[in-house]
């Protein structure tokens, strides 16, 4: 007779299930990803493009958007399907709770949504929506990136602020530089 708790002679240690996110319904988030790629797609091959586009026309973006979504949906899918040693078969996996075995305590809850991280980047986007007519593209866009990474943990205020106005005077110079697209300027504009 085995102790209680030591696994008998001869059988095998039970491996850890898949995380939620790996799991097989997480593959809604690439065909979320194709449908979106495909409807890019129909959409820019039916634009009427008037005159000359030049080298960056109106249909350079959506294309690649297009192309980087059907690429992240590929590489999600691959992740979430690829066999991994440590963790149970994708489907029809027994977690230790469904199978009634001492480990049926061990079976984690899934981890609770942080409300404070949530709070903080659905109010980043309000506040970004709120004052971009007035503060203008770049500063609303850096406030934008601050709030997001904070809401995902980054504590460096400094860092992120200076992250944040880099990438937002970066996307404005390809929109106003490349593109010839205007973002609004608020109240930086008027001097």
């Amino acid at each position: 007779m085995s102790e209680a708790g030591q696994p008998a002679a001869g059988s095998t240690t039970r491996r850890r299930p898949r995380p939620a996110h790996l799991s097989a319904g997480a593959l809604v988030i690439p065909a979320f990803l194709v449908v979106l790629g495909v409807f890019l797609v129909v959409g820019t091959s039916t634009m009427d493009v008037v005159g000359d586009a030049g080298l960056f026309g109106p249909t350079v973006m959506p294309w690649a958007v297009a192309v980087i979504c059907f690429v992240i949906a590929a590489l999600l899918a691959v992740d979430i399907l690829r066999p991994r040693p440590e963790y149970e078969p994708v489907f029809g996996a027994r977690t230790p709770a469904a199978t009634g075995s001492p480990d049926a305590a061990d079976a984690a809850e899934p981890d609770a949504v942080n409300a404070t991280a949530v709070a903080v980047a659905v109010g980043g986007v309000i506040v970004f929506i709120a004052v971009l007519p007035w503060l203008g593209w770049i500063l609303s866009a850096t406030l934008l990136f601050t709030a997001i990474a904070m809401a995902l943990g980054n504590r460096s205020y400094v860092t992120i602020l200076l992250a944040g106005l880099g990438l937002a005077s970066v996307i404005q110079i390809v929109f106003s530089g490349l593109l010839g697209i205007s973002l609004p300027a608020g109240f930086v504009g008027g001097f």
